[in-house]
């Protein structure tokens, strides 16, 4: 009887260093300069390390989707972005294949019989040296 190890949890570590915390926002190092980091508590890790606190990045978050967010303005129709008003839905569009019914499945270009045994006997025939 064997026994299998419980799967292992991964933990979100508390405290996200300097270098990673644009990352964690989804944000380039740049905008983290200017919009996030004047407003988080930094907190030193040893010598030279810089952390964040995950809790107050969340928050910070927060705040900025909802100063951030652009509301789309409400249309009149509610219909669906892909139909464009005044225009048949995609199912209701005519077809643009031929409404002729089906064919004979001749070919419409004027080919002679000539032209494709020409084609077959080079394709057929020796190819030529590369040298």
């Amino acid at each position: 009887m064997t026994t299998t190890a419980p799967a292992r949890q991964e933990v979100l570590p508390r405290l996200i260093r300097a270098g990673a915390a644009p990352g964690y926002l989804g944000m380039c190092r740049a905008e983290f300069n200017a919009s996030a980091r004047p407003h988080l508590t930094e907190i030193r890790i040893g010598k030279q390390g810089i952390a964040f606190c995950r809790y107050e990045l969340d928050a910070f978050a927060d705040e900025y989707i909802q100063k951030n967010l652009k509301k789309k303005p409400a249309r009149e129709d509610d219909s669906p972005c892909s139909e464009r008003r005044g225009e048949a839905t995609w199912r209701e569009k005519p077809s643009r294949a031929s409404t002729k019914g089906p064919g004979s499945g001749t070919s419409t270009k004027s080919s002679k019989v000539s032209d494709f045994k020409k084609a077959l006997e080079q394709a057929k025939g020796k190819k030529r040296s590369s040298t």
